[in-house]
C-alpha cells in the first residue's frame, strides 16, 4: 500500500478533523491520529491513520510518528491515548471510499464465482 501526503489532517479525540494550522482551536483536544492519501491496488482512498500514542492538540506530529492501524472502513471506539483522556470517537467511511470498496468486492466475487 502506497500512501500519498498532502497538507495534513489530524483527528482529534473530540471529533473534529483539522489542519496543523488550525489545532490551537482546540486545546482540550488530543490528537489521535490523521487523514492519509492511501493507494490500495491503484485506488486512491482516504484513511486515518490511529498514532500509537496521542498527541496534545499544541504539537504537531512528526511526519514519520508510528502508526497503530490505518482504517479505511468504518470504526468505533477509537481511544485516545493522551494521559487521562477518556474520550472514544467514532471513524465514518467517506462516500467515493465506500463505493471504491464496494467495487472491490464486487470484483472479488466475480473472480471467484468464475474460479467455482
Amino acid at each position: 500500500m502506497k500512501v500519498s501526503r498532502t497538507s495534513r489532517k489530524f483527528f482529534l479525540c473530540t471529533g473534529q478533523c483539522v489542519r496543523a494550522d488550525q489545532l490551537g482551536s482546540y486545546p482540550q483536544s488530543h490528537i489521535i491520529g490523521e487523514l492519509r492519501y492511501v493507494f490500495d491496488e491503484g485506488q486512491k482512498m482516504t484513511a486515518l491513520a490511529v498514532y500509537e500514542a496521542s498527541f496534545a492538540s499544541n504539537i504537531v506530529p512528526p511526519a514519520d510518528v508510528r502508526v497503530r492501524v490505518e482504517i479505511i472502513g468504518d470504526a468505533r471506539r477509537i481511544k485516545c491515548t493522551y494521559q487521562d483522556c477518556e474520550h472514544f470517537k467514532r471513524w465514518e467511511i467517506g462516500r467515493a471510499a465506500a463505493l471504491q470498496l464496494l467495487q472491490r468486492y464486487e470484483k472479488s466475487n466475480a473472480i471467484m464465482q468464475i474460479q467455482n
